[in-house]
This record gives structure tokens, C-alpha cells and sequence, in this order.
């Protein structure tokens, strides 16, 4: 139970709408939506990449490569949907106490994750254009080709789209990480901003 000599209950009715956009305490439901949303993507990218990677040459590993490469397009679409939102409902500042060092960091981790999840689906797209294999997205609708059969291209694309895919999975693995520190070790409440079941406390 609250103790009201310490500080107030938070209004749990009021707190369970959550706005559309940011406050200065917490991201708004499309913000978090388009946060989850995201991750599950690129979460379901790994699985169907890593298990196409695996199988011969046939059927089904071309409807699994269409279907990762669906999901890296809608992902590409997204991000871009999400940085459009960030410009116009800008996200809610670290908290005060972290030190300058870590706020670059953070800012740093954030451009990196942007940075591949926009330009890992360009080198896909890029190498299956190279390969001759045109993109088409969930067997609806096909992309243009970005560039004529280039076999030399099309490996080099590929693996710095492979090496590319290594690198976002190592900075999702850290950026999970330093959430749960900042619930857990620092308690500032960082991780709660993006999750919609708990509310902010009010002093």
C-alpha cells in the first residue's frame, strides 16, 4: 500500500491510457508500438534467415528467402515510419543522473541500430538484384532491381549484409542489456518508458 507521507500513489485508472505520442516521462502508444513491432521483425528475420541458410537449394528455401526478404523490406518501411515519428514526437530524455559519457553512448547505440536496420535491407535488396533474383514482397508485389547480374557484387553484398546481420544482433543483444541495468542496478526507470503494462510514477 502507498504511504502518502512518502509520495502519492500513482493514478492507476489515468495511467492506463496511454497517448499517442511521447511525454517528457514515458513514448506514446505508437511509439511503443512501432518499438515492438520492430523487434519481433528482425527477431523473425534471424529465424527465417539463419534457417534458409540451411537448407539446399529448392522450394522451400526460395519461400523462406522471399519470406525473409519480405520481412526486411516491411522492416526497411517501418524504420522509416518510426524515424518520421521520432522527428515529429521526439522521445523523452535520459534521466539526469546518467553521465555525459553514457548519454553519447546510448545516442551512439541508437544510431548504429537505425543505421543497419535501414541499410541491411538495401544490401539484401542490392545482392538479389546482383544475383538476378528479383525481391518480391510476400509473393505480391515485385521490386524494382536496383542493379543488373553482377556475381562479384552480389557476394560481396552478401556477406557484408551476413556480417551486417551479426553486428545488429550483437547491438539488440546490448541495448536489451543495458535496459534491464537500468531497471534493475540504476532503477530509473528507462525500461518502463516502452512498456505499456507498467505505469509511470508520479513523485
Amino acid at each position: 500500500m502507498c504511504s502518502t507521507s512518502i509520495r502519492k500513489c500513482p493514478d492507476r485508472g489515468a495511467a492506463a491510457i496511454i497517448p499517442l505520442r511521447n511525454t517528457a516521462e514515458r513514448f506514446g502508444a505508437v511509439a511503443q508500438t512501432l518499438h515492438w513491432l520492430i523487434l519481433l521483425l528482425v527477431i523473425g528475420q534471424f529465424v527465417v534467415g539463419t534457417t534458409a541458410a540451411d537448407l539446399p537449394v529448392g522450394i522451400e528455401r526460395l519461400k523462406l528467402l522471399t519470406l525473409h526478404k519480405s520481412l526486411g523490406v516491411t522492416t526497411f518501411a517501418l524504420v522509416l515510419v518510426r524515424l518520421a515519428w521520432r522527428a515529429y514526437s521526439p522521445a523523452p530524455p535520459l534521466p539526469g543522473t546518467l553521465q555525459t559519457w553514457q548519454k553519447r553512448a546510448a545516442h551512439l547505440s541508437h544510431v548504429l541500430l537505425y543505421g543497419l536496420l535501414l541499410v541491411l535491407p538495401i544490401l539484401g535488396w542490392i545482392s538479389s538484384s546482383a544475383s538476378n533474383l528479383t525481391v518480391r514482397w510476400f509473393f505480391l508485389v515485385n521490386l524494382p532491381n536496383l542493379t543488373g547480374p553482377d556475381p562479384a557484387l552480389a557476394r560481396l553484398t552478401k556477406l557484408l549484409h551476413e556480417g551486417g546481420a551479426w553486428c545488429l544482433l550483437a547491438l539488440v543483444c546490448l541495448h536489451a542489456a543495458a535496459a534491464f541495468w537500468h531497471e534493475f542496478i540504476l532503477k530509473d526507470g528507462v525500461l518502463r518508458r516502452m512498456l505499456p503494462m507498467f505505469p509511470q510514477e508520479k513523485p
